[in-house]
């Protein structure tokens, strides 16, 4: 199969979606296990991080908003829906964890929308084998193949799969659209417009863009951002230097353990960032990471 503009850029596809508050990431963390059954994956690091696997190559992580306001008028902006393969078990299980019930929309796939204990969003969303929607039919094929594991870790409870989209609230979801093609080259999946747009993320999840937000306002330092999603990649540094070259705001730069990240801004003020994690990029004698080797394995056999 051919790859697709995105994956000659280096794009895998979704890896974190990073969420900051001035809850106890802790705390959330307890939640987050009892709800969606998500996997800790390691001791919370000295700064209260913790990361946990959400299913295929997507991580979820809690950390301690430093700066700026939890703003509640902010805390729709980004929100995620897991892919559930039981909605009326997964269902149960969120509601048994104690989240509050945003809305509930029925029909063929059913999507349940719930607020953790900080009163940010998520949900589940219900799917179904045969359907001819790309990432949702790559995703039966993974569910259908038991390929679903990550090394030493137990699969998600509940007949949870993975993140199935990233929902973005905005103020123009055709000029974002827009925007997220030309720089990342992401595919659309349908004409965008004034009710919304759906881009690929890569592999299963997909970036929906949805009317009713606002600009935010201008940041300097991604710790100011409630929110994040990162992708997957494997030439930080080319895309970075595509990002700059079409005059995209880079927030930061860095160089952590094992890899390279890069921060940007949206038009509209949202932070993204790019990831890239490899074995050359750790120091001698550290161990790679199961999630960045099992990533690395699957981007080696697409």
């Amino acid at each position: 199969m051919a790859k697709t503009a995105s994956e000659q850029l280096g794009i895998q596809g979704l890896g974190w979606i990073v969420r900051r508050t001035i809850q106890s990431p802790a705390a959330l963390t307890a939640f987050y296990q009892a709800a969606l059954g998500l996997r800790q994956l390691r001791p919370a690091a000295p700064t209260g991080n913790v990361m946990m696997w959400a299913g295929d190559i997507g991580m979820f992580e809690l950390s301690a908003l430093t700066q700026g306001v939890d703003s509640d008028a902010r805390k729709d902006d980004l929100s995620f829906l897991l892919r559930a393969r039981d909605y009326g078990k997964a269902k149960a299980a969120v509601l048994g964890a104690g989240a509050k019930v945003e809305r509930e929309e029925t029909g063929k796939n059913r999507t349940l929308y719930v607020r953790d204990p900080a009163g940010l969003l998520f949900g589940v969303w219900e799917v179904h084998a045969g359907s001819s929607f790309p990432p949702d039919a790559r995703a039966d094929a993974i569910w259908r193949s038991g390929a679903l594991g990550l090394p030493n870790t137990p699969a998600l409870p509940h007949d949870l799969q993975d993140i199935a989209s990233v929902n973005l609230k905005v103020a123009d979801p055709v000029a974002l659209a827009a925007f997220y093609h030309d720089v990342l080259a992401l595919d659309l999946l349908g004409a965008p417009t004034a009710k919304g747009a759906t881009l690929a993320l890569g592999r299963t999840t997909v970036l929906e863009l949805h009317p009713g937000g606002v600009k935010r306002a201008a940041l300097t330092d991604r710790n100011q951002s409630p929110d994040a999603w990162i992708l997957r990649v494997y030439d930080q540094a080319a895309l970075t230097a595509r990002l700059k070259a079409k005059s995209v705001v880079i927030l930061n730069e860095l160089s952590i353990t094992g890899g390279r990240l890069t921060y940007a801004l949206d038009p509209e003020g949202r932070v993204f960032g790019i990831q890239q994690r490899t074995p050359d990029l750790l120091p001698p004698g550290a161990t790679e990471r199961i999630e960045d080797a099992l990533a690395r394995r699957l981007w080696a056999e697409a």
